[in-house]
């Protein structure tokens, strides 16, 4: 269950953290529920086991989203993705002229 992400972020180490975190919280979301649907009577310690990972994912994920608040760093970056230079580096990767 404990694969390598294939991820990685360069620039914020929190965010990183915060991303791998989000990803084992989902991972353990899905095999629990994989347990779960294979259960032939509906288990209700399981249900409630069920519904913990899930509310863990929730807050991993709630982190996640909410972490460019708090980052100087990530909102810079955040800022100069949305203002197109993403297209102009692309361009220059590629030896193409940039249009």
């Amino acid at each position: 269950m404990h694969s390598q992400p294939t991820f990685r972020t360069a620039i914020c180490t929190d965010y990183e953290k915060l991303l791998f975190a989000c990803q084992h919280a989902l991972e353990n979301l899905h095999h629990l529920q994989k347990h779960v649907s294979a259960l032939p009577v509906p288990d209700l310690d399981a249900s409630h086991q069920l519904l913990r990972v899930e509310a863990a994912y929730a807050r991993a994920y709630a982190h996640l989203e909410s972490h460019d608040e708090h980052c100087q760093l990530c909102r810079f970056v955040s800022k100069l993705a949305h203002r197109g230079f993403s297209s102009s580096t692309i361009a220059g990767l590629e030896k193409k002229p940039f249009v």
